[in-house]
């Protein structure tokens, strides 16, 4: 089985480690724009079925070009490329995968397309999108199901005294998540809020305690009402608020529109941007990241046999535990990537565009096998 893997940044390198233990793939083009990364993740994980190419994945035909071999083409790249990746996976007869997307709900529209290739598209499947899979099988248990909040939590095990903005993945992502309107599912319909709205005290459990969130523009808002069908009046999802991404954006320094500086035109953006260390180059070299505990945490509220339930279902872990469980920090997006793939080797998923939550129930347990799994607990209220 041959898998191309497409970006090969901090998220992209650890699924590539993770794939190592899958015996049944028998080459992995990792592919990536600066083919000097792709080369590093090779030379540190020295496995033989790893080839390195040069993609630029904006263009078809060089997508076509890396992609003419793929069985399963996995995209761990920036989600505004997501439509040409999977343009060129159809057109070269490979299932897919990616972790995020910037238009959900347009993805799930082209479900008939892959239905008809007999070909299977499995979206979304990134770190806090995993939890989709267990919010929906504790709503398949309930009569009723009104609403669905999504509270996820990050504390740092230690202090920083004077913070920097280093996101430990994507920064032009990071950077975007916090330009978006972030929307609530209510009444059968998607509403906009403001950025950095809905601020609340949330109490997670372990060691992260109170975290104030808010609302942000997360993929599960729109994907879960498409497969919960109980009466669901209300979806939600909050985060920590990014507050120098925040200051960042209010400043300009996020603006794509260019300034005169001293003679020279330079978009605030692209300065940042370059200015910023990418976190994948900063690991490949060695540098120590801070342990970071986290919490990806769904609430269920609805009934069963007349009963009014409160349903909590989470997935609680650090950077650390994941390193020493999994070998690598980003665990909680690299191994749901290797389970889908594994789980598209055996065809144990029928054609299709599916989330999380539009996967087979036997995702979640070959999550378990791996030792990736949830907590549950149920109130009346």
């Amino acid at each position: 089985m041959n898998i191309s893997l497409i970006g090969v940044g901090v998220q992209g390198s650890a699924i590539l480690s993770t794939l190592r233990g899958i015996y049944e793939i028998s080459r992995i083009d990792c592919a990536d724009l600066n083919i000097a990364r792709a080369r590093r993740v090779k030379s540190r994980l020295k496995d033989d079925r790893i080839r390195c190419l040069r993609v630029d994945a904006s263009n078809l035909h060089s997508l076509l070009k890396v992609l003419k071999r793929a069985d399963i083409v996995i995209n761990a790249t920036l989600p505004k490329f997501n439509r040409k990746i999977m343009e060129a996976a159809l057109k070269c007869g490979a299932h897919y995968i990616d972790l995020a997307s910037d238009d959900p709900l347009g993805e799930l529209e082209l479900k008939d397309r892959w239905v008809d290739a007999g070909l299977t598209a499995a979206i979304t499947q990134g770190g806090p999108f995993t939890l989709n899979a267990p919010v929906r099988a504790v709503a398949e248990s309930m009569d009723v199901v009104r609403e669905i909040r999504l509270r996820h939590g990050w504390r740092r095990a230690d202090s920083e005294p004077v913070p920097v903005w280093s996101p430990s993945w994507c920064p032009e992502v990071a950077l975007s998540e916090w330009e978006s309107s972030p929307v609530i599912y209510r009444g059968g319909v998607y509403e906009k809020a403001p950025t950095f709205s809905g601020m609340e005290d949330y109490h997670f459990p372990g060691p992260l305690g109170q975290l104030t969130v808010c609302h942000v523009d997360y993929e599960p808002v729109y994907t879960l009402p498409r497969f919960i069908d109980k009466g669901l009046n209300y979806v939600d999802c909050k985060i920590p608020p990014d507050l120098i991404a925040g200051s960042l954006i209010k400043m300009g320094l996020a603006s794509r529109k260019t300034v005169k500086v001293k003679g020279v035109k330079v978009a605030p953006r692209d300065l940042l941007l370059t200015l910023l260390p990418h976190p994948a180059d900063i690991y490949e070299i060695g540098n120590p990241y801070p342990n970071v505990h986290l919490c990806y945490l769904g609430e269920i509220e609805g009934e069963r046999k007349g009963v009014r339930i409160l349903h909590k279902v989470y997935r609680l872990t650090s950077a650390s535990e994941n390193v020493e469980k999994y070998g690598v920090r980003w665990a909680d997006v690299s191994v749901p990537v290797a389970v889908v793939t594994l789980m598209l080797i055996s065809g144990e998923i029928e054609p299709g565009i599916y989330p999380p939550e539009g996967l087979p129930q036997q995702f979640l347990k070959n999550l378990a096998d791996w030792g990736f799994e949830f907590q549950n607990v149920e109130y009346n209220i």
